[in-house]
């Protein structure tokens, strides 16, 4: 319990920091602080997809842009590696931006290093949030603030052994298997849900929602006895669900673990087509993303030590979502993993404004 309580302080932190630094700026005339200091300052933050989940990335940089007085823009890519190239080239051009924010698409992808580097080279201050560059390129990039993907996907093996005791071969579906997130949650799933568990084969769908319905009808065909159906990026969520329920026979046999919980995996959650759902503070990259890169401008080392207390990486956090407190996961959970039923997400979402995290 005590451990629970301190990583909930540690998500709501954020939240009542904002609430305070409003509330203070609203009672009292004059500038905020902060703003005036950061007015010129022009953040760009790229994304890897287009799926809602970014939506909750978005808010955080608008509420860390206010408070903090800077201009912040969200792009997003829907087209692959060279969609995202092309978003990189398209910031490069642009000389007013001093600091750019990347949710790498493809960790190994030579055309994404290189313009990580002319941005670098550029001037121009670079960080990665929620999908980091390979190891091998890190020193493109000043810092990285996100989830601990394998400490994420460990947690999703772990619920994955509580709801099935036995084991059983899993089917995983992702949007590319070489982004970095992509690879590490699915390493850490594997150890974290031990020995019992096999993967059959990894279903990739390249962003494309479509696709990403009809791989999971592939694979329920092509595996008849499929013990559990894997989603690593948030929109693979609902469509794995949808076709799960759609196919006779499968959920009573076939468990259901995803990440995220963009705005079409709530309602499947609540019904119990999704078991458990391990999700990330998207809110939280925003926020610290904005809070970081404004401090790298600026040179304030104080606020840079905050906000990267480990020196390079932000551990974000995560939460165990289950469908209510009937969940053998909420049951039997691990020490240390915060597992929380939907109604709870939902009322933490609202807190925030956002509908999806």
């Amino acid at each position: 319990m005590k451990a629970t309580w301190i990583l909930r302080r540690r998500w709501l932190a954020p939240c009542a920091l904002l609430v305070l630094t409003i509330g203070i700026a609203g009672c009292g005339g004059g500038a905020e602080p902060g703003k005036e200091a950061g007015k010129d300052i022009h953040l760009v933050f790229v994304t890897n997809s287009n799926a809602d989940w970014w939506n909750a990335v978005e808010k955080g940089m608008q509420d860390g842009g206010k408070e903090l007085g800077v201009r912040v823009e969200l792009k997003r890519n829907d087209k692959e590696t060279n969609g995202q190239i092309k978003l990189l080239e398209d910031v490069l051009s642009m000389p007013d931006v001093q600091g750019v924010a990347v949710s790498v698409y493809e960790a190994k992808a030579p055309g994404i290093a290189d313009k990580l580097r002319e941005l670098k080279e550029q001037g121009k201050l670079v960080i990665t949030i929620d999908s980091d560059i390979a190891p091998e390129q890190a020193e493109l990039r000043r810092a990285y603030i996100g989830t601990n993907n394998v400490k994420a996907g460990e947690a999703a093996g772990r619920a994955a052994a509580i709801l099935r005791p036995e084991g059983g071969t899993v089917c995983v579906f992702v949007g590319t298997s070489s982004a970095a997130n992509a690879r590490e949650r699915r390493d850490g799933f594997f150890q974290g849900a031990g020995s019992k568990f096999s993967r059959l084969e990894n279903f990739d769908d390249a962003g494309n929602f479509t696709k990403a319905a009809d791989n999971v009808q592939n694979a329920l065909t092509k595996y008849k006895d499929v013990g559990v159906l894997l989603g690593l990026w948030s929109y693979n969520a609902a469509r794995i669900a949808e076709q799960a329920k759609a196919a006779p026979g499968v959920r009573p046999k076939t468990s259901v673990v995803t990440f995220d919980l963009d705005e079409l995996a709530v309602g499947h959650v609540a019904a119990g087509e999704i078991d458990a759902t391990v999700c990330q503070n998207p809110y939280e990259m925003g926020f610290q993303g904005v809070k970081l890169l404004k401090a790298l401008v600026q040179k304030d080392e104080k606020t840079v030590k905050d906000v990267l207390p480990d020196g390079a990486v932000r551990d974000t956090g995560v939460r165990v979502i289950v469908p209510n407190s009937d969940s053998p996961v909420m049951k039997n959970k691990e020490k240390g993993d915060d597992v929380i039923t939907i109604d709870e997400m939902k009322s933490w979402l609202a807190s925030k404004g956002l509908k999806c995290s």
